[in-house]
């Protein structure tokens, strides 16, 4: 059975789910310390900065049994405390697998429709396929999860537009100024925001970026992982004026950029200030060449966007249900197999101990014909059989019907 213990930005502040991160090397551990259990077939663990999700395949039949497994498991891992018990959510089987779909197509996101959750679980995926952590049933889930993702982003507009702050200020960016790749860009603030911003820039294919801090080492550690350069708060004066675009998002409570610093622009320049309170002085809208972009100038094209994402989710979850129908139709056929492939044997065994007594009583030593017809009759029942087993159990959907074939079958 298919079950997944999780705790997520939704369920659970910061400070519980930073206790339960794995790094790649603890997932390693973890596995290891499982693989001895004779009911443990196989793991897989998502951890980002937003959730903590770890996926288990067991023999267990129950819920109540994997929920017992996995907590166990986990507080022998880490100090998994029962007073964290309600940020938790635990799901098994199908409704698992569909929890899956949503948060790999975007839906059960903090921001609806963000597409670095896909390449997230993709590494994380790819790490456990490497390391041989996943049972066949868990790679076909995270397949199917990855063709609802791939679906979803191409048949609706759930990640259509900008739908943050900073997405959308480099949106903006980008549809105001011409030939922005070979542009200066100067973004102030270190904090969330202004990596998010940086990150989208980069992205975009913006390399000649700086990132500007009052804390300087924190300039820098963010201009080495994305290779763009740093410059020191007390610079920014002398500096401002080689920049086409200044977008500044800290947490200052003063004007970082003044009139006074620029005064006066022979060509056309941006300035964003997605600062609250604001970062820049709204007397430079006043300036020639100069666009002021305002934190309220971009809520309306969020609001908008953020709106056609919230009704694309309707249209995704229908296709979401389309493939958790298509997975459980597997699941439930990779049940009945073992049940199938049982009988088939059954069948055979009698042919070949009842065709033998029949040609030994008869005298008969070899008679190709009669073992043709022998195992042609007992094809025939097998197959007659098979076909109304799958009829009536609903191609192994009730379990209680596949139940039954096994008694009578003594599987």
């Amino acid at each position: 059975m298919i079950a997944i213990l999780g705790i997520s930005h939704k369920t659970g502040p910061v400070s519980v789910r930073e206790q339960y991160s794995f790094s790649e090397e603890e997932i390693s551990e973890f596995f290891v310390r499982l693989k001895p259990e004779k009911c443990f077939n196989g793991l897989a663990v998502i951890s980002t900065c937003n959730r903590q999700e770890i996926y288990f395949d067991t023999d267990l039949e129950t819920k109540e049994e994997n929920f017992d497994f996995i907590t166990h498991s986990l507080s022998k891992f880490r100090t998994y405390s029962p007073l964290h018990r309600e940020y938790f959510y635990f799901y098994t089987g199908i409704e698992a697998a569909q929890h899956l779909f949503k948060v790999v197509s975007g839906v059960d996101s903090m921001i609806i429709g963000e597409d670095q959750i896909v390449m997230q679980v993709k590494n994380a995926f790819r790490f456990c396929d490497d390391n041989n952590f996943l049972s066949p049933v868990l790679t076909r889930l995270f397949n199917k999860a990855f063709e609802a993702a791939n679906r979803v982003r191409t048949e609706t507009e759930i990640s259509h537009g900008a739908a943050s702050v900073s997405s959308a200020a480099v949106e903006m960016c980008f549809s105001l100024c011409n030939n922005i790749l070979e542009k200066n860009i100067l973004i102030i603030g270190a904090g969330q925001t202004g990596e998010l911003t940086l990150q989208n820039f980069t992205k975009k294919g913006c390399r000649n970026v700086t990132i500007c801090n009052r804390t300087y080492e924190k300039a820098e550690n963010l201009a080495k992982k994305y290779s763009v350069s740093a410059l020191k708060i007390r610079e920014l004066t002398d500096n401002i004026n080689k920049f086409d675009i200044v977008l500044a998002a800290t947490s200052s409570k003063s004007y970082l950029v003044t009139y006074s610093m620029i005064n006066s622009c022979n060509y056309n320049r941006i300035f964003v200030d997605i600062s609250v309170p604001r970062n820049i002085d709204e007397k430079i809208s006043t300036i020639k060449n100069i666009k002021l972009i305002a934190i309220d100038d971009l809520r309306h094209h969020i609001n908008e966007v953020s709106l056609r994402r919230h009704q694309a989710v309707t249209m995704a979850e229908s296709i979401i249900n389309e493939v958790k129908d298509d997975f459980e139709q597997w699941l439930n056929q990779r049940n009945l197999l073992p049940v199938i492939l049982e009988i088939k044997e059954s069948f055979e065994k009698v042919n070949q101990a009842e065709l033998e007594g029949f040609l030994k009583i008869n005298g008969v030593k070899d008679d190709k014909l009669i073992s043709l017809y022998g195992k042609h009759i007992t094809e025939k029942f097998a197959r007659l059989l098979i076909k109304n087993i799958k009829t009536h159990t609903g191609n192994g959907k009730n379990a209680e019907y596949i139940e039954l074939m096994k008694k009578l079958f003594d599987i």
